[in-house]
This record gives C-alpha cells, sequence and structure tokens, in this order.
C-alpha cells in the first residue's frame, strides 16, 4: 500500500558542497526550503549558518547522525511531511542530491539546477 502523506524532501549536501554557498543557495531556492540541518559529523558549521541565512531560514547545528537510515533522519522526515529540508551531514560528495522520504522507503532523484 502507498503512503498516503506527502514525502518529505530532503536535500543532501555533503561539507565540499558547501564550497560555493551563494550558488547553492540560488540553485535551490525554488525548493522553498523551510530549514537547514547539521548533523554532528559537519565539521564547520559557518558555511551552513550562511547557506540557511542565504536561504532565510533557520538553522539547526549538531542534529546528531543524519545518515540514511537514522532516527534522527526518520525524525526530521516525520517533522517536515510535505515540506523540503536541506540536511548538511559528512561526506565527500560535492553534488547535493534529493531525496524523496516517506513511508515506503527514499527515493533518489535528479536536483533540476543542481548538475
Amino acid at each position: 500500500m502507498s503512503d498516503l502523506q506527502c514525502a518529505a524532501r530532503v536535500i543532501v549536501v555533503n561539507p565540499p558542497g558547501l564550497a560555493d554557498v551563494a550558488w547553492l543557495a540560488s540553485a535551490v531556492h525554488l525548493e522553498k526550503v523551510q530549514a537547514v540541518y547539521a548533523a554532528d559529523d559537519v565539521p564547520d558549521t559557518g558555511p551552513v549558518e550562511s547557506l540557511a541565512d542565504d536561504l532565510g531560514v533557520p538553522s539547526h547545528l549538531g542534529h546528531g547522525d543524519l545518515h540514511d537510515g537514522s532516527s534522527g533522519l526518520e525524525e526530521l522526515v516525520d517533522r517536515h511531511r510535505g515540506e523540503t529540508v536541506v540536511v548538511v551531514r559528512g561526506g565527500d560528495a560535492a553534488e547535493p542530491v534529493l531525496l524523496l522520504v516517506d513511508a515506503d522507503g527514499a527515493t533518489r532523484v535528479p536536483l533540476e539546477g543542481l548538475s
């Protein structure tokens, strides 16, 4: 059976993806981001706060483990059903990824304008 609630839209960014915060903010501004969350494993939160400022949304730093399958990510998904949030977590990927997450699981889809 399919999930009746709207999927949460989670834009996952790793620290290398924060090299050009102004570009990233302009690339995701049409997503109507509600908040920017940073996992505990993000070494420098300055770019996270800059991204949130550029998007005009709150930043939440030190938000625990936000990797796929973690209880921290599941909590954010439950909190932001039908909304878009940015999650910054440790990793080496430079390109942001969009996850659509609902009760049926997570689907990775291309994020328009971020190639």
